[in-house]
């Protein structure tokens, strides 16, 4: 490593041409960033944070699911992100629990997988800035023509044939004017916000032979504690660390909270208050109830921000349904499949919904695409769906795989000097394949 390799991969500020820019850096974003580079485009990748990775870093060791497929490879963007988290050894990363959600995936450590995305980013030749947040679109008539992003010396853009938003909260869609919706169709409720945390000091092995054993126990222990007046989580999930005696705790958000906006900075701002009491009395009622293997543990660290399950979506050219996801339906444009089950995160619904997705269904190019808008592409949550479509294999694995075909349109349209639009989806079939995905 040295000053002038790594500096030659951050632009200059403001004003730089590129063929494909993606915004956001969470897994969608880096599976874009990576799949089109790997095309030959020349790309940037944006973040608003001071990271790379998305939920997965801030909220610890929480699995990366389907990350991974039947135990091996997915091919492509996978491939070269797990080389890369593998390459830094035992304290980077454990194999995951396995679960009805949860599958085909690695426990990272944040930190470790920070450097891996640096360094998977720097194999591939893509330029990358960190502290850019998207302000606005730049437009040509209906045309996205590059990403106006905030940064200390005030608002600057960068400019691309084709570009990818991958913020999850499709920002740039956003401020393209592109239509959209939020949250449920029936209410407008949002899959709850969560800030995850991690605990140290923990007899990990007689926690999790709790749990095995008594996972009714706990709930009846929170329920408890919610009665008492202690702030308590709507759902407790829990994963080991690759530090030991580290549990990382994902949950649902604090309990009663009502609608939370993502895109809402006074509710971000409640849910970051209302977490960090969550995690703090967390240890609080495992000390005071005496939860096996927890009885002695300590406040290791909240997540360095939250993690948003739901915010806003594009309407697309196609619009994915539960239907569709329940019956696997097929489509011929089918870019990326995803993995798993529904989950909606806690939120409650109408019915029970475990078990029924159909699991590897397919997912269209038509709803990475708004309807009236040229040179974008929404990928990952954000993309075109019913709730309940959004919540099926919401898997950070799987987001990487809708982000990874969105770089490769991405790239084909610079190529080719179309419009994502215009790119045959039999043409981007063709390159995911050859990059080892399944379709």
């Amino acid at each position: 490593m040295d000053k002038f390799s790594i500096m030659s991969r951050i632009p200059q500020n403001g004003g730089a041409r590129y063929d494909v820019i993606v915004a956001g850096g969470g897994p969608a974003g880096i599976g874009a960033a990576l799949a089109a580079s790997v095309r030959g485009a020349r790309a940037l990748l944006l973040e608003g944070r001071a990271y790379f990775g998305g939920v997965p870093v801030v909220s610890h060791w929480m699995p990366m699911n389907r990350v991974l497929q039947d135990g091996g490879g997915r091919g492509g963007a996978h491939d070269i992100f797990v080389k890369h988290i593998k390459a830094l050894g035992g304290d980077a990363w454990r194999d995951g629990a396995k679960g009805w959600v949860n599958g085909d995936n690695l426990d990272i450590h944040p930190d470790y997988h920070r450097l891996a995305v640096f360094n998977a980013l720097e194999e591939v030749g893509c330029d990358y800035l960190l502290h850019s947040p998207v302000v606005g679109a730049e437009m040509d008539g209906n045309r996205v023509t590059g990403v106006k992003v905030q940064s200390k010396d005030g608002a600057v853009s960068y400019f691309a044939h084709s570009v990818v938003d991958a913020t999850g909260d499709a920002d740039v869609a956003y401020y393209a004017g592109a239509k959209m919706v939020k949250g449920r169709e029936s209410d407008g409720h949002f899959m709850p916000v969560t800030l995850g945390f991690a605990v140290c000091n923990v007899d990990t092995d007689r926690f999790y032979a709790f749990l095995a054993d008594s996972r009714g126990k706990l709930n009846e222990i929170m329920n408890e504690a919610d009665a008492e007046g202690y702030s308590v989580a709507l759902f407790y999930a829990f994963d080991r660390a690759t530090v030991p005696g580290a549990v990382s705790v994902n949950n649902g958000g604090i309990r009663r909270a009502g609608i939370v906006d993502g895109t809402d900075s006074r509710d971000l701002t409640f849910a970051e208050r209302a977490g960090i009491e969550v995690a703090i009395d967390f240890v609080k009622i495992a000390r005071a109830k005496k939860i096996p293997g927890m009885e002695n543990c300590c406040l290791m660290r909240v997540g360095a921000d939250l993690g948003v399950r739901e915010t806003r979506r594009i309407v697309g050219d196609y619009v994915l349904t539960e239907d569709d996801v329940c019956n696997g339906t097929e489509f011929a444009d089918v870019i990326a499949r995803r993995y798993g089950e529904i989950d909606p995160g806690g939120l409650a619904e109408d019915k029970d919904y475990s078990h029924s997705m159909k699991s590897g269904h397919a997912y269209p190019y038509r709803c990475m695409l708004p309807v009236g808008i040229e040179g974008l592409l929404a990928a990952g949550r954000c993309g075109s769906t019913t709730h309940l479509a959004q919540a099926a294999g919401k898997s950070t694995g799987n987001m990487m795989a809708l982000g990874q075909a969105a770089g490769v349109a991405a790239a084909i349209a610079a190529a080719t000097r179309t419009t994502p639009r215009e790119v045959p989806a039999n043409e981007i079939q063709r390159v995911l394949k050859d990059m080892g995905v399944k379709l």
